[in-house]
């Protein structure tokens, strides 16, 4: 490996150009060194947006390449697994967006692929890196909340009702809503409260989405617009979750709306997307009130990201680059790993079986 972690970016959308390249340029560790696309008129604009690198259309160009030490993957979701392993083999440290897969099946074999093989691997479960995601936990871990009891999740969005291209198709997304947001939340709930052990779940489509932004007819989509899902943890706290990309009113500026609340036995907190530099929190007998986020919470820790510079919504997902480059360096598991995207993804499947079968689901799985 060269004195900077080589990496390239799969998948050149606005998931990359938003937040997975300003990582890497905040990062002095690393550097962005080949882009891959099918689409050669957006890797000729990315050359122009993010200076002289290496562009193909070809994954295997990229998994091949002995001057390649990393890749991002920002692929829609039925190619995770496929580019993941090619870029394993290759013997290249991957990040990959989630849904790992489209079943939780795939995401196993992604972790063991990369276990294997020791290598680095990461899920890109963004809002863990939120500043106040970050000190709600240390709220809960550290015992000032009390006891853990209750957690709550909302997260809305009002989108446009027109077709989502291939992210409304279950052989290309798996799932709407539940794989693309609230999986999201299945991840943090986790790492905030501790394993969930069981879950009933339900989702709906309210919408047709049979017709694309510029009018034209197209088939109607497959998958979930509302999830929703109530969760038992181990340690006896539970859960509600509730996502939606059809509410009316909560656009915000594109954030849209979402509350995450942890109660305990002595207080409750609340992170906001809306506010990621602030907490609620309140205990016994009083009232929620705004706390700002301390400074070792804004960055994590050795980012060399300003906490006060750029949008607050937006400028914490830089930190997603730092941790998987500070795992490749260190030689260490990133957090999140693909295990971590397994049992997310195992969730998300078990709220699908559930809605089926109208019953509970037990969380059990071995990721071999």
């Amino acid at each position: 490996m060269s004195d900077k972690v080589r990496i390239a970016i799969i998948g050149a959308g606005a998931v990359s150009d938003f937040h997975h390249v300003p990582g890497i340029n905040v990062d002095p560790r690393a550097e962005l060194v080949a882009v891959c696309d099918p689409n050669e008129a957006l890797l000729a604009q990315r050359e122009k947006d993010w200076g002289p690198v290496k562009t193909t259309t070809d994954v295997q160009v990229i998994a091949d390449d002995k001057e390649i030490d990393a890749v991002i993957i920002a692929t829609p979701n039925f190619t995770h697994k496929e580019i993941t392993l090619a870029c394993l083999a290759g013997g290249k440290h991957v990040m990959c967006e989630k849904p790992l897969g489209l079943c939780f099946a795939d995401a196993a074999e992604m972790y063991r692929a990369a276990r294997d093989r020791d290598l680095r691997h990461m899920t890109a479960f963004t809002y863990r890196f939120a500043p106040s995601m970050r000190f709600l936990r240390d709220l809960v871990h550290s015992g000032k909340l009390g006891e853990p009891r209750h957690f709550r999740s909302q997260r809305f969005l009002d989108l446009p009702e027109t077709s989502w291209g291939w992210r409304q198709y279950k052989d290309k997304a798996g799932a709407g809503d539940l794989f693309d947001m609230t999986i999201h939340r299945i991840d943090f709930a986790q790492d905030l409260i501790g394993p969930i052990k069981s879950v009933c779940g339900a989702i709906a489509q309210f919408t047709p989405r049979d017709v694309t932004e510029d009018g034209q007819s197209c088939p109607p989509s497959e998958v979930d617009d509302w999830s929703s899902l109530i969760g038992r943890f181990e340690n006896g706290a539970v859960g509600v979750w509730e996502g939606s990309t059809v509410m009316k009113g909560h656009h915000n500026n594109g954030i849209g709306f979402e509350w995450a609340e942890v109660n305990g036995s002595e207080g409750s907190a609340v992170y906001q997307l809306t506010d990621p530099n602030v907490i609620l929190v309140g205990k016994y007998g009083g009232s929620m009130e705004k706390v700002p986020i301390p400074e070792e919470h804004l960055v994590i820790p050795g980012s060399p990201r300003d906490p006060h510079a750029g949008e607050p919504s937006t400028v914490f997902r830089y930190d997603l680059v730092w941790e998987f480059v500070s795992a490749i360096v260190e030689g260490r598991d990133a957090i999140p790993g693909f295990d971590h995207g397994a049992s997310a993804q195992f969730i998300a499947d078990a709220v699908l079986e559930s809605n089926e079968k109208r019953t509970w689901v037990d969380i059990d799985y071995d990721l071999g």
